[in-house]
């Protein structure tokens, strides 16, 4: 999927002011300081936010249209249009102007293509943020888009394509991806590449130059855009530039791209399956999926991340410290990534990938078996209050002390929010826990079930026993049924494992933030504040900035651990 990473990153605040929400959240962040307003310059939404401890100027667009709308005789004309806006407008013709300008007055800009957004953003110094704004809008006010560029980006469109192909996770999310009933969006190959954007549209008498045009003028309107913009200048010059500029972005009044119909696209005979595929890389993993009903709008309770907080969780009772007993395991990672592959409007993923030892991958049935216990075990157990409060005061806990964030990462993750969420929660629905809800958090958990999982085993032992291969990436894999013994077992009422079992309370979590007086001298390097026969501890304070954290740095000499080197 040509898309980028979600971050999380998120403020405090509403137009004009800043509040607490009222279900015992925190009050807002005191790392960073911020003016915020909301505004009307053309586009659907914007937030302007005046940031007094910034040195860089940073935009984001962000339009409710993606890979999703591609014309199925065109795959990746969403990700070629991202491209090709940048090649010049009518106001600035020069082709990749905007990229040369930025990178004359030390900036840099990105853009990515989803499922259902494409976001744009840039940041560039202060001087010639103003100037930067305007060029930029020309991107979606009057593009070029002329057709003697369409072969040179085409090329470049390609060369993401080829940088792409040795990905495994890319290889992955594609082969997953086929799995999806046929005609659902989930399918198409979103990419692009020469061959679906120039050589099969020639074979075709496919015109791509005015499809890409017709693609813009349907879909590229201002009422599907929302915009951030962050900047040192007051809150009154940001919202007469955007309105300034924004202003001329053409509005078609169309009704938005809505694939909320396209439910359950993994309800499929091929789906609760084991796919063993080829890796690239050397390394044995696992990954078990479930897909369930879309969970964007359950973002108040966040019922995947009090799921994935207790399967990523490496205490004891966990299955990562149960599977490191028995040396079948090196890393767990469970959850939703919340892009666009993993959460869209016609279905949310959960999954659990698990990177093998050797000795894991021989006993992978097993290991799979452990998951489903744990799963199984949180459902008869039920969501737990206790644990949830826990999760919601530790995130709460990092949103109210969270570090500056890089502007251009700060209003790519907003205008994506303001797409998602109602406006009072633009600035903290991706990441604070607002209320606790055991029938939305039990929901998701009853789908989270054996017959309902898919499960891709990759392995560089599977090279050559592989029979069939995916279109698009090349990828290696072949489909077997769940043996029957594990078939029947996973289907019955199988036991409990009493090594698995829920996070005893955390009695660490932190709730006085407050600055205590300092008995110690600053100083330029540490100091040695312990030394005993049990070992040194040496401090060093951080003298500038204060805030409540640390870093920890351990050394541990051990002189058993030599003899067993020297008399092996």
């Amino acid at each position: 999927m040509p898309q980028t990473s979600k971050v999380n990153s998120s403020a405090a605040g509403g137009p004009g002011q800043v509040s607490a929400p009222d279900h015992g959240e925190p009050p807002p962040p005191q790392a960073e300081p911020r003016d915020l307003a909301a505004g009307d310059g053309g586009v659907g939404d914007q937030l302007e936010i005046k940031n007094i401890s910034k040195f860089r100027y940073s935009p984001a667009l962000c339009i409710s249209v993606g890979s999703f709308s591609d014309p199925e005789d065109l795959p990746g004309l969403a990700h070629f249009l991202e491209h090709m806006v940048f090649m010049g407008s009518e106001k600035y013709p020069a082709e990749n102007g905007f990229d040369a300008f930025l990178k004359k007055h030390g900036g840099s800009d990105n853009a990515s293509t989803d499922c259902e957004r494409t976001i744009f953003q840039f940041d560039v110094q202060r001087k010639y943020f103003r100037e930067a704004l305007d060029r930029w809008a020309q991107f979606f006010i009057c593009p070029l888009m002329i057709e003697d560029a369409i072969d040179r980006e085409v090329e470049a469109v390609d060369s993401e394509y080829q940088l792409a192909r040795p990905s495994d996770s890319h290889r992955k999310e594609m082969l997953f991806g086929s799995l999806a009933r046929p005609k659902h969006p989930m399918g198409k190959f979103c990419w692009g590449n020469a061959q679906t954007l120039k050589h099969e549209p020639r074979e075709k008498q496919i015109n791509t130059y005015q499809r890409l045009r017709d693609f813009w003028k349907r879909y590229y309107s201002a009422h599907y855009m929302t915009l951030t913009v962050q900047s040192k200048e007051t809150l009154n010059t940001l919202e007469e530039w955007v309105a300034d500029v924004f202003s001329k972005v053409p509005n078609n009044a169309q009704p938005r791209p809505d694939f909320s119909d396209l439910q359950d696209p993994f309800d499929t005979p091929t789906f609760n399956k084991l796919y063993r595929i080829v890796p690239v890389r050397k390394v044995h993993a696992l990954t078990v999926t479930w897909a369930l009903p879309p969970q964007g709008k359950q973002y108040r309770v966040k019922p995947l991340h009090y799921i994935s907080w207790l399967i990523g969780h490496e205490g004891a009772g966990s299955i990562l410290s149960l599977l490191r007993k028995k040396c079948w395991a090196l890393a767990l990672f469970g959850g939703n990534s919340e892009t666009g592959f993993d959460q869209n409007t016609t279905y949310s993923i959960f999954s659990i990938s698990i990177t093998l030892t050797d000795e894991g991958f021989q006993n992978f049935h097993q290991v799979v078996h452990l998951v489903f216990q744990y799963m199984k075990m949180l459902q008869t157990l039920g969501p737990q209050q206790r644990i949830y409060e826990e999760i919601q005061k530790i995130e709460a806990n990092e949103f109210h002390y969270q570090e500056q964030t890089d502007p251009i990462e700060y209003v790519e993750n907003i205008c994506e929010n303001m797409q998602l969420f109602p406006k009072e929660d633009f600035l903290t629905g991706d990441q604070l826990m607002f209320e606790y809800n055991p029938e939305v958090i039990s929901s998701a958990l009853a789908l989270l079930t054996p017959e309902r999982a898919n499960l891709l085993l990759l392995s560089p032992e599977h090279e050559g026993h592989c029979s069939h291969k995916e279109k698009w990436f090349g990828t290696n894999y072949s489909i077997e049924d769940l043996p029957e013994e594990w078939a029947q077992r996973w289907a019955g009422d199988f036991d409990l494992n009493p090594d698995l079992y829920l996070p005893a309370e955390n009695k660490f979590i932190a709730t006085d933030f407050a600055l205590k007086p300092s008995d110690c001298p600053d100083t330029e390097v540490p100091v040695r504040i312990v030394n005993n026969e049990r070992g040194c501890l040496w401090f060093k304070k951080d003298n500038k900035f204060k805030i409540p954290k640390g870093v920890v740095k351990c050394v541990c000499v051990c002189v058993y651990v030599y003899w067993g080197v020297f008399f092996c």
